[in-house]
Formats: structure tokens, C-alpha cells, sequence
């Protein structure tokens, strides 16, 4: 009886164990009447949510309920590792101030179709700054609930330290020559940055166009030098070149431009019809200048932001038959490169073609057709648009640095790499 009580405990804290691993943040809508998160430097649309620390840098996230009837919220700052967990740190040890702070910052929108509230908060503001760097996560909830969590934004707090990143794109993969991959190759340079025994020490993140399935984590330096390290020929740095972007700008009703077939008002809402998507032939390639996946929310002729309007987006993909082996996607910045259910198209038997719809906020998209073989984390662009080596792609290498005995992940280093200079 006894040996049967001690395999009842054990089994418990095994299980209580394995319920309790640490939760991983992401940026994330919980409340469905939530759109349009975005995370970025001051006045800057384009840019990556990037603080330099003991900058003047600032961080601005916004939010819109879609309603003029405002909810309070209140905001909490989590200080994570480099992959995402909650660190270790103490919040007095990570952020000067205290927690928990009201969203004060919000005003309706009028002269709109879609009715909304929009919501704004900038970090560091008076009552709270980041202390050091590494990741960070803004959690938004309703402020008489605290457990109704509203959604999770990402931001980054990067050091100005010496440690330097340098590299190139090549058209010479182990798949051959001037295919449809490219390989990343790159060094990190640790002479100026006071670093010891940085190739255990180090952890890397790479990520093109800020995709997420694709991203490249554990890679190892291919050489160690004294002061370098060293990430060439390594297959784990070889991707598909994939397209360039499509381009659509709806900020205008009539003055649209981009990808766009038509825009028409169906009672209560603008729609924009995009021209239906296509794959082209391996040696098609079609240079189009794009910014990597982006979106800017702006609108022409209004007074004030509060006047940009949602509208209903159509996208095709026009088939014969539906793919039986995956699933076909719409992504890009605006959905986080995310491949889910709110961004997956669905196929129409009638009119022979994947379907799509999605309310944007008015102004200029970047997008593309992305496959996802079932039982897969990876897409791929083969089978949907193309892949080809000429495509200008970004390349992002995030250089974190945790000794032995750290409490949390410094970010030391942010470099961005073009896979084609013009």
C-alpha cells in the first residue's frame, strides 16, 4: 500500500510537471474584435519592433477594437528568453518602474464604414522602461479582468555592443547553381566584444523576410576561430529563394494601385477584388520592388489616421483541381507570417479556384501564396508562385549571448543582410 501511495505522488508531480512548462509568447489577438496590432519604431511603419537600449529609440504599439465603444485595458511587460519563455529576471531587475498600467491613450474613428477604437501605447513612456536587453513581450488585458488576456505583442531591446556581423547571400547551394535556393553565409566577429568561449555561449536566429516557418535556430559555426566564428556552407542556412512580393495599395477608393483588379462598395463595406495569384515558369523570373513582406496603414485625402477605413480583401488562386497534399496560404507582415487558420484559403469546386477573405486596414500590402504539405512546419513557394535565386530576399541574424550561470538572454546583435545589391 505504501509502495502503491509513493507511485501515486510520483505520478502526480510527473504530471503536475509536465502541465506546468513554461509558456512560449508570440504576437497574438486573443478577443475576436481585435485587428490590426502593429509593432514598431516611432514613426516608422516599415521598421522592426527594435529598441536600441540607452537610446532615445521608442517602440509604438497600436491595436483597434472594432468598436467606437472603448474597453478600458491595462499592459504588463514580460521579459523572455531568446526563445520566447519567460527569463528569470526579476521585473525590477529588467524594467524600471512597476507593471500593470492603463492604456490611456485611445480615440474612436470617424467617417469610417468599420467603426472602431483606436488604441496606442509607446515604450518607454513615465511609468515603465526596459533595463537591459533581450526579448519582450507587452501583454494587453481588460483592466477589471486581468485574466481576460486581449493579445501579446512582440518587441526587442537590442545592445549597441561591439561585436560585429558580416555576410552574403550565394546562388551556389549544394542543390547547384543559380537554382531556385539561396545560402546564407556570414561570421560573427567577438575580437571587441569581450566575449569567452562564445561558440557555446552564443545562440542564433535567422529569419528570412521575417518568416517563421522557416526560421533557423541551434546552428553551428562551420570554423572557430580566436575572435570568430564562422557559418559558411552550412545546409542548414540554405533557403528557397522564393518570388518577390505582390503589391497592393488600397488607400484610395479610385486611386489604388498594385495588384488590384477593382474596387467596388457593397453596402456597408468597400471590397477590393486582387488579381487572381499565378505561378510562373522556373525561368521566369520578374523583378518587382517590394519591401520584403511589409505594410504601411496610411489613406489619401483624410484629415487625421482615425479617418482610415477597413476594407473587405478578396484573394484567388485560381486551380484546377485542389491540391490534396497541403494547404494554400495568404502571409506577410500583416498576419505575422503566420500559417493558420485565419489566413488559409479555401477551395471553390464551382468557380475552380482558392479563396480567400480578409478585413485590412486601408494602405499598402505586401503578400504571397505560400504551400504547407500536411504533417509539415515548413512552406514552401515551388508549388504556388515560384522560387528562384535572383529574388532580393532579408536575411535577419539576431545574436543572443547567455554564459553559464546567466539568468536570461542578452541581445547583443541585430544584423540585416540583402541577398542582392541593385
Amino acid at each position: 500500500m505504501k509502495m502503491l501511495r509513493l507511485s501515486l505522488v510520483a505520478l502526480f508531480l510527473c504530471g503536475f510537471g509536465m502541465g506546468s512548462a513554461q509558456q512560449k509568447y508570440e504576437n497574438r489577438i486573443f478577443a475576436p474584435n481585435i485587428n490590426t496590432l502593429q509593432a514598431t519604431l516611432l514613426d516608422d511603419e516599415l521598421s522592426d519592433p527594435i529598441l536600441r537600449l540607452g537610446s532615445e529609440d521608442v517602440i509604438e504599439i497600436s491595436f483597434d477594437l472594432m468598436s467606437k465603444a472603448p474597453n478600458d485595458y491595462s499592459y504588463s511587460l514580460i521579459h523572455c528568453n531568446a526563445d520566447w519563455t519567460p527569463s528569470q529576471l526579476l521585473e525590477m531587475e529588467y524594467m524600471k518602474g512597476f507593471n500593470d498600467n492603463s492604456i490611456d491613450e485611445y480615440e474612436p474613428s470617424f467617417n469610417t464604414t468599420f467603426d472602431y477604437t483606436h488604441y496606442l501605447v509607446q515604450i518607454p513612456n513615465e511609468k515603465v522602461a526596459p533595463l537591459v536587453s533581450g526579448n519582450y513581450v507587452l501583454k494587453v488585458y481588460e483592466k477589471d479582468a486581468p485574466e481576460r488576456v486581449a493579445l501579446t505583442a512582440q518587441f526587442m531591446v537590442v545592445e549597441q555592443s561591439a561585436l560585429e556581423v558580416s555576410g552574403r547571400v550565394a546562388s551556389n547551394t549544394t542543390r547547384g547553381v543559380n537554382t531556385a535556393y539561396q545560402l546564407l553565409n556570414f561570421s560573427v566577429n567577438t575580437e571587441r566584444a569581450n566575449i569567452a568561449n562564445s561558440a557555446d555561449d552564443i545562440k542564433l536566429l535567422i529569419r528570412q523576410n521575417g518568416r517563421l516557418d522557416n526560421e533557423v535556430r541551434e546552428v553551428k559555426p562551420t570554423y572557430i576561430k580566436v575572435n570568430e566564428l564562422l557559418y559558411e556552407d552550412n545546409r542548414q542556412l540554405e533557403f528557397e529563394g522564393g518570388s518577390e512580393y505582390e503589391r497592393i495599395d488600397f488607400s484610395h477608393i479610385r486611386n489604388y494601385s498594385g495588384n488590384i483588379e477593382r474596387i467596388s462598395f457593397h453596402h456597408p463595406y468597400y471590397n477590393v477584388e486582387v488579381f487572381p495569384g499565378e505561378k510562373r515558369r522556373l525561368d521566369d523570373y520578374k523583378y518587382n520592388k517590394d519591401v520584403n513582406g511589409r505594410y504601411k496603414v496610411h489613406g489619401q485625402d483624410i484629415w487625421t489616421d482615425l479617418e482610415i477605413d477597413y476594407s473587405i480583401v478578396h484573394f484567388t488562386y485560381p486551380r484546377e483541381e485542389p491540391w490534396l497534399d497541403g494547404a494554400l496560404y495568404v502571409c506577410g507582415y500583416f498576419n505575422d507570417n503566420k500559417l493558420n487558420g485565419r489566413n488559409q484559403m479555401t477551395y471553390n469546386f464551382e468557380r475552380k479556384q482558392y479563396e480567400l477573405d480578409i478585413v485590412l486596414k486601408n494602405g499598402g500590402y505586401n503578400y504571397q501564396y505560400l504551400f504547407l504539405p500536411y504533417g509539415k512546419k515548413q512552406a514552401t513557394a515551388m508549388k504556388s508562385c515560384g522560387s528562384y535565386w535572383q529574388t532580393e530576399n532579408e536575411y535577419a541574424i539576431y545574436v543572443y549571448y547567455s554564459p553559464n550561470g546567466a539568468r536570461y538572454d542578452r541581445l547583443l546583435n541585430v544584423t540585416k543582410i540583402s541577398s542582392v545589391t541593385r
